[in-house]
């Protein structure tokens, strides 16, 4: 990686950091200079605008959730173990962060407004779905899981818990939580396991 593209990716570091606290929408040239201690002409040869700006962040943001979270859930068993190992990722990913998940914050932000930011955000909403519909088709493949399932159900369901779960962990510091998430996590992939098992 080059000095140029280490410096961006320190930039989008910061970037990502103050997107968790502040919300995409809230992060400006401005507010990132003086984070970065960089000037705001410096910053603005590198994105160009704040759309560009917010469109890396999210770009970013998908790079360090796909190190942290997918990736290794694929290095693990076909199946359940998988599943499981993309839930515990995840929740440990969201509970690193110094704010809120930047991809549900985003998400709220950028909803009804048309343009590049929303544009990507429903790309790479899209992917992660995907992922979910994949790890339920790995239970399939190993027979935990029922051969007619829906598997665009599961994905629903099991991102619902997700957010349910970021929900309880930020907001309402809720002292049972991970009880209650192991607990909903095992009844959901109960609800799709052949008969008898």
């Amino acid at each position: 990686m080059g000095k140029g593209n280490e410096t961006k990716s320190a930039i989008l570091d910061t970037a990502f950091g103050l997107a968790s606290k502040l919300g995409l929408e809230g992060v400006t040239i401005g507010i990132l200079a003086k984070a970065t201690g960089m000037s705001k002409s410096g910053l603005f040869a590198h994105f160009q605008s704040k759309e560009n700006l917010q469109v890396e962040i999210l770009q970013h943001a998908g790079r360090v959730f796909s190190e942290k979270v997918i990736v290794p859930a694929l290095r693990t068993e076909p199946g359940i173990p998988r599943i499981r190992a993309l839930v515990s990722n995840w929740i440990h990913w969201t509970s690193e962060l110094t704010g809120g998940c930047v991809f549900v914050t985003a998400s709220n932000d950028f909803s009804h407004r048309d343009g590049e930011v929303r544009t990507f955000l429903l790309r790479q909403q899209g992917l992660w779905l995907a992922s979910l519909r994949k790890v339920a088709q790995s239970a399939i493949k190993t027979g935990e899981f029922r051969q007619n399932i829906d598997c665009d159900q599961f994905a629903f369901e099991l991102y619902s818990l997700l957010l349910g779960f970021n929900l309880y962990n930020k907001l309402l510091h809720n002292e049972d939580i991970e009880a209650r998430q192991q607990r909903a996590l095992n009844e959901l992939l109960d609800k799709y396991r052949p008969p008898g098992t």
